[in-house]
């Protein structure tokens, strides 16, 4: 009788967890819009003060996502007509937006199909490009409280849990010789 681990059991479960805290974190801050307010004046709710005369507004990677969609016309147009000059910042910025968005497909995935050692493989790759455009934004915070975007530090540990989960699945899975 071969009893596995209760994680692999119960997987579908953990990686709709992971999902679920994945989706949660991309909802969370992630950056900040800076206004600024003079300190005599009280910053009200979703406004935050960040520090002396300056108030901040969070910044979702959804609304970052809606913002970029904006430009994902553009850049395609520039790109059919040829005059691509001057927008790779918008193009490297919307690739960083959609790695983000790769562990939630890879996810969806691995709960609709039946594990495949590849797609396991494709689902820890896109974990890891996952986490670039989360860890760029919190090395790229100057003068923020980091503590205070949950949001990449949220996305950061989801992805390394879901890692360290499909890690130990693969290991101890009684169907590891497929």
């Amino acid at each position: 009788m071969n009893v596995s681990p209760w994680f692999v059991r119960h997987k579908s479960i953990m990686r709709l967890a992971s999902l679920a805290l994945l989706i949660i974190s991309l909802l969370g801050p992630l950056s900040y819009d800076k206004i600024g307010v003079p300190a005599e004046f009280p910053c009200e709710w979703p406004i935050v003060r960040l520090y002396g005369d300056f108030c901040w507004m969070p910044f979702s990677w959804f609304s970052g996502f809606f913002l970029f969609s904006g430009y994902l016309f553009r850049i395609l147009w520039a790109l059919v007509t040829g005059t691509f000059i001057g927008l790779r910042r918008e193009l490297l910025g919307g690739m960083f937006l959609a790695l983000s968005i790769l562990p939630l497909f890879s996810t969806l995935l691995l709960l609709k199909k039946k594990d495949l050692p590849r797609l396991r493989g494709f689902h820890l790759i896109a974990l890891g490009l996952g986490c670039t455009f989360p860890l760029s934004i919190l090395f790229g915070q100057h003068n923020v409280k980091i503590v205070l975007l949950w949001g990449p530090w949220l996305y950061i540990l989801a992805a390394v849990g879901a890692v360290i989960f499909e890690i130990l699945v693969t290991k101890t899975s009684p169907t590891r010789a497929e």
